[in-house]
């Protein structure tokens, strides 16, 4: 189910040492993602409009992830048979496809919002039809070899409709451990994981259940606002004032909406989630924050990334530079 297919990266072969990936999204990862509540987006977006060859195993589904760095765009999407990840790398100004990953087939066939924590990419893959299964991966994307391999790590899942899905996936480095956030059906639930050690390679390397969230049952007074939206996309950071969880999805009016909550990691679950601002993005076309976005750096400046809704034979996406204060 998790190999990859020779054929699908044909044209990356030629990339080798293009795909040698470097992270710079842990720069990001050092400070709260969005400072200043107030400020939209919309005026400074930088659109690129993406060619992929039409691909007939592609039919149905839609994208749902994307993410940059060193020059390298990730989207997830799904199709009738697989889920998959679509590599593109910067050249000039413009973006050039490279190759396409299956990632699972049916019926794990719908790739979800995704992350990346240093060279480790973590994407959930789910039943889109029964919503009781889904399987989590982790990539290592530090190399053509390690990226077209199998996943290093994979967590199943499987429980009750809607409980055991994973549709956003955020991942987070620390100091001797990773922090694993998927988010069910509609984010209505979050489970937090944490690993027993950096290492995805070594022996025993696993995932264990630290606790789960209910955005139904979360005490919500001292929120900003009380709305806690339909996520298709969580981001982890961390700096100084605790760990924070960023929601990306679309509001009831139409508006893309980026929502910070931080982590009280020492309260109980009622409390652990505590919104505490908001950033309004206006996306234009098929992009949007319903389908992928997520924390980037383009440019060298820290970014808003997100993308249309269909991969072939164009696909769409803007880049929304974050002023600091």
């Amino acid at each position: 189910m998790n190999n990859c297919h020779p054929k699908s990266f044909s044209v990356l072969r030629h990339f080798c040492n293009l795909v040698c990936f470097v992270s710079v999204f842990q720069s990001l990862s050092q400070a709260q993602p969005l400072t200043d509540a107030a400020e939209t987006l919309s005026i400074q977006s930088r659109s690129f409009h993406l060619s992929v060859p039409e691909q007939p195993d592609l039919k149905g589904g839609h994208l749902q992830g994307v993410q940059l760095f060193n020059g390298t765009l990730l989207v997830s999407g799904s199709s009738e048979q697989f889920g998959y990840l679509c590599v593109f790398q910067q050249m000039g100004n413009t973006f050039h496809y490279l190759g396409l990953k299956p990632l699972a087939q049916f019926p794990l066939n719908h790739a979800g919002g995704f992350q990346l924590a240093e060279n480790w990419l973590a994407i959930g893959l789910e039943d889109p039809r029964s919503k009781r299964r889904s399987v989590v991966q982790l990539i290592d994307v530090s190399s053509f070899k390690t990226i077209s391999a199998p996943p290093a790590y994979s967590l199943q899942r499987e429980g009750d409709a809607k409980m055991s899905t994973a549709g956003a996936v955020a991942l987070l480095k620390r100091k001797d451990h990773f922090l694993l956030a998927v988010g069910t059906w509609d984010c209505t639930t979050i489970d937090l994981y944490r690993s027993n050690g950096t290492d995805p390679y070594a022996e025993g390397f696993d995932f264990q259940l630290w606790t789960h969230w209910d955005s139904r049952e979360a005490i919500r007074k001292d929120w900003t606002t009380k709305e806690f939206g339909s996520y298709q996309n969580l981001q982890l950071s961390e700096d100084s004032t605790g760990i924070y969880l960023t929601g990306f999805g679309r509001a009831k009016n139409d508006t893309d909406m980026a929502d910070v909550f931080l982590l009280h990691t020492e309260l109980n679950a009622y409390r652990l989630v505590q919104k505490t601002g908001s950033y309004t993005v206006q996306c234009k076309g098929e992009v949007s924050f319903r389908n992928g976005a997520g924390f980037a750096i383009f440019d060298g400046v820290p970014s808003i990334i997100a993308v249309g809704h269909n991969l072939c034979p164009k696909t769409e996406v803007q880049v929304f530079p974050v002023k600091r204060k």
